[in-house]
């Protein structure tokens, strides 16, 4: 083994201590629902889909199959099932109505922000968020990608595999959440069954986000608190969800070869290289040395910059299915490629500069001091509530945030950054607890977390970073072996 090689040993040494620690006392919580935890007892479709696929690493395949089936059945099309809309949106003065079935018709392919139960769902902005959708056609791709019978592979193991003897927890009418206890009875979680419901539904949600492109730039437009962010008041072409928009385009492509679809694949890769092509063109900013929102100003005195720490999702997004990326599949087009053994694809060298520019925008103007919070300074106006600085997203840390940019990172090898950000995603002061990823967000100043407990979705985004390094680790130490 060379020296670099130990050198680089050494360093995640430090970090798979704390990253088995972390999966381990976080299992029981994550496989409790789909369902963000705390308060929140409702699907959000964004946050299902981060759970969804730590359920697939940790082994909860039957799990993760009977929720996409039944988030899925949610998708909106007229005269379904009650849907109320506009209570985050400034345009309708942040009032819920009800909506009509020619709405219906407009929202149509899109998935709700939040299922609350049978027969009711909710879009919270004034459209359908574009990440709801796009989040879930990428991890249901990604699942069932991997579920086809002739592409599993007997060293991939699972993520409790990867760093302990974790057994998996499979849902069944034992679970706490009675629907996956009906859907257990029902047998839905035969991958081929799955793939026959969602799959013309997932083209029909990408035809959808298709219509949000609304001046054909290969850019996705989205109207106020149609994002995560739901009181930041963004609109316009906002780089978090070009990354939502780009990783459904990859997964479901990948999901479409195999499925010999080669055609809706081409086009959808196509539809890719152009979101990316109008990103470098309208979203890199030179001056900033980043990726950065084009936002509209109808709700705030002057248009203005601001970088926010969910741009790293768009560094994850070009990396999917790459060299970077270490949880990839391979992507073939026809079978006499799948013969053939292939090199991962590698991205351009420009995008791999400009990835690492953003990455060192954000340790410089997003990182402040102990903390790496959401925002690089408080926002100028908050709705539909009246956030004061340090609460919520107005100037937090957010672990689920957090344990993205650690996964961006860790794509692009900064080792060190990613053991800062484990240290303070599972706390110095109370390594045993975790405290800080177990809350939704955390006041920088006072050290108090707010919002759900446990959150399960910052818990779910940060062992899906884990498991994605602890596969590098594995990679980089059979290449040392081998030398």
């Amino acid at each position: 083994m060379t020296e670099t090689n130990t050198t680089t040993s050494n360093r995640w040494e430090s970090f798979v201590t704390k990253a088995n620690m972390f999966v381990q006392k976080t299992h029981e919580h994550v496989i409790q629902g789909v369902n963000p935890g705390g308060v929140y007892q409702a699907i959000w479709c964004r946050d299902a889909s981060y759970i969804l696929k730590d359920w697939f690493l940790s082994g909860n395949i039957d799990g993760a199959m009977q929720q996409i089936f039944l988030i899925w059945s949610h998708q909106i099309s007229p005269n379904k099932e009650k849907l109320v809309y506009g209570r985050g949106s400034p345009k309708i003065k942040f009032t819920a109505q009800v909506a009509t079935a020619e709405k219906e018709k407009e929202f149509e392919g899109g998935l709700p922000t939040t299922i609350y139960q049978a027969g009711f769902s909710e879009v919270y902005g004034e459209q359908p968020g574009i990440d709801s959708t796009a989040l879930m056609i990428s991890t249901t791709s990604y699942i069932l990608a991997r579920c086809l019978k002739e592409e599993k592979q007997e060293d991939e193991g699972s993520f409790s595999e990867n760093l302990s003897s974790l057994r998996p927890t499979i849902a069944s009418e034992h679970s706490s959440d009675y629907v996956s206890a009906l859907l257990s009875k029902l047998g839905i979680t035969d991958p081929s069954k799955v793939i026959h419901f969602v799959v013309p539904r997932m083209l029909r949600a990408i035809d959808y986000l298709i219509s949000r492109d609304i001046d054909n730039d290969g850019l996705l437009e989205q109207n106020h608190n149609e994002d995560w962010m739901d009181t930041a008041l963004r609109a316009g072409k906002i780089v978090y969800s070009q990354a939502c928009w780009l990783l459904a385009l990859n997964q479901l492509s990948i999901l479409l070869s195999k499925l010999g679809k080669d055609m809706e694949a081409d086009r959808l890769i196509q539809l890719a290289d152009k979101t990316i092509h109008a990103a470098d063109q309208k979203l890199w900013s030179k001056q900033d040395g980043c990726y950065i929102d084009v936002q509209e100003s109808d709700t705030i005195d002057e248009p203005y910059k601001l970088l926010t720490q969910d741009v790293s999702l768009y560094l994850v997004a070009i990396t999917e299915n790459t060299a970077n990326d270490n949880l990839r599949i391979q992507h073939h087009n026809n079978k006499k490629k799948q013969q053939q053994q292939q090199e991962p694809k590698t991205i351009h060298l420009d995008l791999h500069n400009k990835a690492i520019s953003t990455l060192n925008a954000l340790r410089k103007r997003v990182w402040k001091e102990k903390w790496q919070l959401i925002t690089e300074s408080e926002l100028k106006k908050t709705g539909p509530w009246i956030l004061k600085p340090y609460q919520y997203h107005n100037h937090t840390f957010w672990p689920w945030t957090t344990g993205i940019e650690m996964l961006a990172r860790s794509r692009f090898n900064e080792i060190e950054e990613c053991d800062i950000l484990l240290s303070k995603l599972i706390s110095k002061d109370h390594p045993d607890l975790h405290i800080h990823t177990f809350y939704e967000w955390v006041n920088p100043i006072t050290d108090q977390g707010g919002g759900a407990y446990p959150f399960r979705t910052g818990i779910s985004a940060v062992r899906i970073a884990i498991a994605d390094i602890v596969e590098k680790i594995k990679e980089s130490s059979s290449s040392s072996d081998s030398i």
